[in-house]
């Protein structure tokens, strides 16, 4: 036993200054490395993934050209979240185009929707005024749903170079939020310093109005897209980023997206895509999100 444990400590030794061994061990701790950084990105993957949400989201689009110039476009989707659990919103929208030969790479456009939406479940604490750190009450309000009312004007300029397609967007978007009506639970919180220090098991019974809310976003948007020679697919990669215009540009949201264009014909086709959402909001979550769209001109 005596003389295995020399033998295994001399190989260590010679194994760190023998060429041929020191490169073996080498390429070893490099694999252990690789395969170590391989597991840290994994897990912090899954750690992202599990601190956001999923949704998919589902669209179709109808268009028919009115003349050389103009083109109207009717649009619904539906879009899911909570992990796909609950429909987020359902949207209708119809848009007018406008794109002139003299200025083949500039479009405009013009659009007006309606979205029914879906407001979670939400819990809110509101704390003491004389001690922030101890609670007063929370709030359990019940998810509701309500309307709102979005209009969006564009320009888009967009530039061809062999195979690929960039494009920048520039999108003012107003949306108008109606009046909506939710159940409250309120629980009281009893603290006592020493003696008690718990939530009221009974609620009290509210219904909160949630009032009307204007809102004005600046969506820029910089996209690029490969023609495959020969192929039907027609992969692109799309940054959005939303700055609010009624207080002073401060950064919203961005979304990164990749994607597939698939032409089923000359008139129709399928756009599936994954995006992910980041909000710039804490208490707002960012979400990984599925889509398929379908493209149809008639």
């Amino acid at each position: 036993m005596y003389h295995f444990s020399i033998c295994m400590y001399s190989f260590r030794i010679f194994s760190g200054f023998h060429p041929y061994f020191a490169e073996q061990n080498n390429r070893t701790m490099n694999k252990r490395n690789r395969i170590l950084a391989l597991g840290s990105l994994l897990l912090a993957t899954t750690l992202t993934w599990a601190q956001s949400d999923f949704g998919v989201w589902e669209s179709v689009e109808l268009s028919t050209k009115l003349n050389k110039q103009f083109e109207l476009s009717l649009e619904g989707e539906l879009r899911t979240h909570d992990y796909s659990a609950e429909i987020e919103r359902m949207t209708a929208g119809i848009g007018l185009s406008y794109k002139n030969k003299k200025i083949p790479f500039l479009k405009a456009d013009i659009g007006y929707s309606i979205l029914g939406m879906q407001n979670p479940r939400e819990t809110t604490i509101k704390y003491r005024d004389d001690d922030p750190t101890i609670p007063k009450h929370k709030n359990v309000d019940a998810s509701y749903w309500y309307t709102r009312h979005r209009a969006t004007a564009s320009l888009t300029g967009s530039l061809k170079v062999g195979r690929f397609k960039f494009s920048l967007r520039e999108r003012y978007q107003f949306t108008h939020r109606m009046a909506a009506e939710c159940s409250r639970e309120r629980y009281y919180y009893f603290y006592i310093p020493g003696m008690i220090s718990q939530w009221d098991e009974n609620p009290e019974y509210l219904t909160d109005a949630k009032t009307v809310k204007n809102d004005h976003k600046l969506r820029t948007r910089l996209s690029a897209s490969y023609d495959i020679k020969g192929s039907k697919f027609e992969p692109f990669a799309e940054v959005e980023i939303y700055n609010q215009l009624d207080n002073a540009l401060q950064f919203d949201k961005i979304r990164y997206t990749l994607g597939t264009e698939y032409k089923v014909s000359k008139k129709a086709k399928f756009n599936l895509f994954y995006r992910y959402q980041d909000y710039s909001d804490i208490d707002d979550i960012s979400g990984h999100i599925l889509g398929l769209g379908i493209s149809m001109e008639l």
